[in-house]
């Protein structure tokens, strides 16, 4: 019994305390709302917000909003810079540009042809009775689409917003044509909406496509061919009035190196070509008609130059590069591409030289 009662006197000298919670860390911190809108409890220090930290009881009390530092005595206050306006040196004068060829182009007709009481002409579209066989219909939307790119990459590079670029580019290319087809309407030819509806068009493909940044895959151009026709097919009929397209073709292009790559793909060396799809014709333009004219489409397989112009790092945000990106995204450029025409006269096929022979 002793022995037990010293045992119990001498444990408090051994004992060790065993915590069931780490020491007590700092309070948590709170604020009640400081101003009328304010409508919940913010909470501040939230690391020492758990019941194991021993924070105790809730502390509340207010804290003054934090303000923000004051710049230095005289140091000059930011302000945002104001839009930049669109109208300025660049765009106006190329806008203004794209008006005036118009214009010249309505005053050419009336000089050259002599005026007419206005009138409208139903044209068609690319009928074989037509005129030109429809290549004028594609002449103008491959030239509206390459005004009106171009107006937008301008007014783009120009930092331009791009809606406004867009709508001003679309806009600007089709008042053009409407001054052409006005000059056109006080002449023999007369006011054609078919050629309008294709500056339509054209104007608004071109567009789409460098708004959605799909230059890399679609194109559209033109360029020259042969237009010749040989004595021996004209016969006693003589040449009409106005251009006859005889010596153009047209593309439309699907670039390789774009739609592999939109395809998840690797295009390699394949980036460096395109297809196209081309029309042309042939023998138009003469009264009476050849009984051989004829219309043609073709599949050619073509060089992308602007896939290397790419690959020499030719800048788009210099005149001169943008310029060369312009240019070959416009034109076909004769014997870069082989391919196979179709002909719709002699319903026949034929090789890599067709759009420079008459046949």
């Amino acid at each position: 019994m002793l022995a037990v009662v010293g045992l119990a006197k001498a444990l408090p000298a051994f004992a060790v305390e065993l915590p069931l919670f780490p020491e007590p860390g700092p309070r948590p911190r709170y604020t009640v709302p400081a101003a009328a809108d304010e409508d919940a409890l913010r909470l501040i220090d939230l690391e020492h917000s758990y019941p194991w930290s021993g924070g105790g009881s809730l502390e509340l009390g207010l804290v003054a909003p934090q303000e923000a530092p004051k710049p230095p005595e005289g140091a000059p206050e930011a302000v945002a810079p104001p839009p930049k306006k669109f109208w300025n040196t660049t765009t106006t004068l190329w806008t203004i540009g794209a008006l005036l060829g118009g214009v010249g182009q309505s005053i050419g007709a009336p000089i050259k042809y002599g005026t007419n009481s206005w009138h409208f002409t139903d044209e068609k579209y690319f009928q074989y009775d037509t005129y030109a066989g429809g290549a004028d219909k594609a002449s103008h939307f491959i030239v509206s689409s390459g005004v009106s790119r171009l107006l937008y990459d301008i007014y783009i590079e120009n930092g331009q917003p791009v809606d406004k670029s867009f709508w001003i580019a679309f806009a600007t290319t089709l008042t053009a044509g409407i001054f052409v087809e006005t000059g056109d309407a006080v002449t023999v030819y007369g006011f054609s909406w078919q050629d309008l509806s294709a500056d339509f068009l054209g104007a608004l493909s071109g567009l789409l496509i460098h708004r959605y940044g799909l230059e890399d895959t679609i194109g559209l151009r033109l360029g020259p061919a042969g237009g010749d026709v040989p004595a021996s097919a004209v016969g006693s009929s003589v040449e009409s009035l106005g251009s006859s397209y005889n010596d153009e073709i047209y593309t439309v292009d699907v670039k390789l190196g774009g739609t592999i790559r939109r395809l998840q793909g690797n295009p390699g060396f394949a980036r460096f070509f395109l297809v196209s799809m081309a029309y042309y014709t042939r023998g138009f333009g003469y009264q009476p008609p050849l009984p051989s004219r004829y219309q043609s489409l073709g599949v050619e397989l073509g060089i992308n130059f602007p896939a290397i112009l790419d690959e020499l790092k030719v800048p788009k945000d210099k005149w001169w590069g943008l310029g060369l990106y312009e240019f070959f995204n416009f034109f076909r450029i004769p014997y870069t591409q082989i391919g196979a025409y179709y002909n719709f006269k002699s319903k026949k096929w034929y090789g890599p030289s067709a759009p420079y022979h008459f046949y």
